[in-house]
């Protein structure tokens, strides 16, 4: 975590939100979510985390 932005650590999060909710969602510890109302769904959740945690990878700090 060191070699995160702020910016990134926050993109980070947020990659961790997705993946967080929709495992659970497809495994069956959260029954129903708004956001997430079917399988399918949770699928891409999954996707969109994992691809957004890779993402944040890039976004480096800015030397002086």
């Amino acid at each position: 975590m060191k070699t995160h932005s702020k910016i990134g650590k926050i993109i980070y999060f947020l990659g961790i939100f997705l993946l967080i909710s929709g495992t659970g969602r497809s495994t069956g510890s959260l029954e129903y979510n708004l956001f997430i109302p079917n399988n399918s769904v949770a699928l891409i959740y999954i996707f969109m985390g994992l691809a957004i945690i890779f993402a944040s990878a890039f976004i480096k700090p800015q030397k002086n």
